[in-house]
């Protein structure tokens, strides 16, 4: 479960996503998803690691980078 307090994103705020690890993409989306609905801006995601072979950049719809990739 992903939440957030309602207080926490002034309505059209810019913000961008961290996380440790990008896998299958369900956390960021719905992190991204959930700060959507508070009104944020979302401009980019961002990961310190990505498992390329799970695709999981593929179920995001902002810019993302990852500072290690691994493919296997």
């Amino acid at each position: 479960m992903v939440e957030i307090q309602a207080e926490a994103i002034t309505p059209g705020e810019r913000v961008i996503v961290l996380d440790d690890l990008l896998a299958t993409g369900g956390t960021l989306s719905a992190a991204i998803t959930l700060l959507r609905k508070v009104g944020a801006d979302v401009a980019a995601a961002a990961c310190i690691i990505e498992l390329t072979f799970l695709a999981g950049r593929a179920r995001l719809d902002v810019p993302f980078n990852a500072l290690l990739s691994y493919e296997s």
